[in-house]
C-alpha cells in the first residue's frame, strides 16, 4: 500500500468518524429533543383520546416513544417509536461518508414508510387486535439491526475499496 493510499483510507476513516460525531450532537441536542416534545405534547394526547374509558390498554410516555400496555396482560408491552429515530440518524451517519446511494435509499423509504406502519399498528392494538403486539415488538428489534448492518456494511464496502485501489 503506497502513501497516497494510506492517506486516502485515512481520510476515509477520519470522515466516518466526524460523521458520527456530528450527527450523534446534532440527534442529542436538537433532533430528539424535537422528537420528544412532539410525542409527549402530540401524539401520546392524540392517541390517548382513541383508548376508549373501560378498555384494558393504557398508554404510558417514554422519552422520545410511548408504550401501549394491558391492564390484564392481554398482549406484551409494545414500545412505539417515532421514525427518523436515532437509529435511522446512526445509519445514515455511517452511510453518508460512504456515499453509498442504495442504502440510503433503502434506510430513507423505510422510514417513511414507518409513518404509516407505525400508527396503523397502534390503532390495531387499540381497536383489539392484540395479536399485533408481538409482531410490532419483533418489527421494532429486526428493522434496528437491519439499520445499523446496512450502516456497517456501507463503511466496510467503502473501506475495501479504497484498500484495493
Amino acid at each position: 500500500m503506497d502513501d497516497n493510499k494510506r492517506t486516502d483510507l485515512y481520510f476515509f476513516r477520519r470522515r466516518v468518524f466526524i460523521s458520527l460525531t456530528a450527527v450523534g450532537l446534532v440527534y442529542i441536542l436538537f433532533i430528539r429533543p424535537v422528537q420528544s416534545f412532539v410525542v409527549r405534547e402530540f401524539i401520546l394526547p392524540a392517541f390517548d383520546t382513541l383508548i376508549l374509558p373501560g378498555n384494558d390498554i393504557v398508554s404510558a410516555p417514554g422519552i422520545d416513544e410511548f408504550f401501549l400496555e394491558s391492564i390484564t396482560n392481554s398482549f406484551p408491552r409494545v414500545k412505539i417509536e417515532v421514525p427518523f429515530n436515532g437509529y435511522f440518524w446512526l445509519a445514515m451517519s455511517l452511510i453518508w461518508p460512504t456515499k453509498n446511494k442504495r442504502f440510503g435509499r433503502v434506510i430513507w423509504i423505510y422510514n417513511s414508510a414507518l409513518f404509516l406502519i407505525i400508527p396503523i399498528a397502534a390503532l390495531g392494538i387499540i381497536y383489539g387486535f392484540t395479536w399485533l403486539a408481538p409482531l410490532i415488538n419483533i418489527h421494532e428489534k429486526v428493522y434496528k439491526a437491519i439499520f445499523l448492518i446496512l450502516g456497517i456494511l456501507a463503511v466496510k464496502e467503502a473501506d475495501t475499496m479504497m484498500k484495493k485501489e
